[in-house]
C-alpha cells in the first residue's frame, strides 16, 4: 500500500513529489501503519481520551520496514495513535522509497544527491492513480486497500491534485465502507496533516 501511495504521491515521469513533504511524510507513515492493519498486526483501542494503536500479533512481518514499524510498537504500545504517525512520518519518505528502490521500482539514486526518486517503469508507477480513477469514473467498487489508499489521499489533501472527477458522495461511501480501524486511520491521519499545516503557518 505505502509503495502505491509514493507513487500516486510522486509524478510517475519525473519523481517529482506533489505534495509537500511532511505532508507526503504523514501519508506515507500511515500506508505502513495500513499495511500492518491489513496484515492483522495492530489494531485500535480507546481508552482515557487516546485513540492508541494495540498490538494483535507481534511476530515480525518478513518485510523490514514493517517489521521495524511494528518493533517500535510493540517497545512502546502507550503512545497515542498521532504520535506514531508523527514519529514514522520523519523518515517515512525515504523508507519507503529504500524499499521501493530495493525491490527494483525506483531507480537507485545517482551520484548527485536529488530528492527525487524517478520510477524505472512509468507505466507501473502511473498504475495505482489510473486503477483508482477508473473505479471512480465507472463508479465501481474498490477493494479494501483501495479505498485505503484513495482515504489517504483524502486526508493529505493529494485527491485534488490526482483524481480525474471530484466525486464527494464516492469518496464518502468508500470510506465509509472500511472496517473501524481502517476509518480510524483515515481520521487519525486527517487531524495529523492538519496539525502540520497549521504549525508551518
Amino acid at each position: 500500500m505505502a509503495d502505491d501511495l509514493f507513487f500516486v504521491m510522486h509524478d510517475n515521469a519525473t519523481g517529482r513529489m506533489r505534495l509537500h513533504a511532511r505532508l507526503t511524510g504523514l501519508g506515507l507513515a500511515a500506508a505502513v501503519l495500513g499495511e500492518l492493519m491489513l496484515a492483522g498486526r495492530v489494531g485500535v483501542g480507546s481508552g482515557a481520551e487516546r485513540t492508541r494503536l494495540v498490538v494483535l500479533d507481534a511476530a515480525p512481518p518478513g518485510d523490514a520496514l514493517t517489521r521495524t514499524a511494528l518493533g517500535h510498537i510493540v517497545a512502546e504500545p502507550s503512545h497515542r495513535f498521532r504520535t506514531w504517525l508523527q514519529f514514522l512520518a520523519r523518515t517515512a519518505l525515504a523508507d519507503v522509497a529504500a524499499r521501493m528502490t530495493a525491490d527494483g521500482l525506483l531507480r537507485p539514486p545517482g551520484r548527485r544527491p536529488s530528492r527525487r526518486q524517478v520510477p524505472v517503469d512509468v507505466n507501473v508507477a502511473g498504475w495505482p492513480v489510473g486503477r483508482v480513477n477508473l473505479a471512480i469514473q465507472r463508479r465501481e467498487p474498490l477493494n479494501v486497500q483501495d479505498r485505503v489508499l484513495l482515504g489517504l489521499l483524502v486526508a493529505t489533501g493529494g485527491n485534488h491534485l490526482v483524481l480525474w472527477e471530484r466525486n464527494p458522495a464516492y469518496l464518502s461511501a468508500a470510506i465509509a465502507a472500511l472496517p473501524a480501524p481502517l476509518q480510524e486511520l483515515i481520521a487519525q491521519t486527517e487531524a495529523a496533516v492538519g496539525d502540520a499545516v497549521i504549525t508551518r503557518r
